[in-house]
């Protein structure tokens, strides 16, 4: 694929997409910030677990 031919496909791609609405944006920004509350989540549970019971399993 040369260059003109990408310029070609990415407009043409630009042409036929369209903005998200608002429920869309509303949709990802509730998706995004549970998958952060989950993996936070998760790192805090395995931080309390090494920081409970590691030093009880080493002393």
């Amino acid at each position: 694929m040369n260059i003109g031919e990408f310029f070609t496909r990415s407009r043409r791609l630009l042409i036929h997409s369209k903005r998200p609405d608002r429920k869309e944006i509303w949709l990802t920004v509730r998706i995004t910030a549970l998958g952060i509350l989950v993996i936070g989540l998760v790192g805090y549970v395995i931080h309390i677990l090494f920081t409970v019971l590691l030093p009880q399993a080493t002393g």
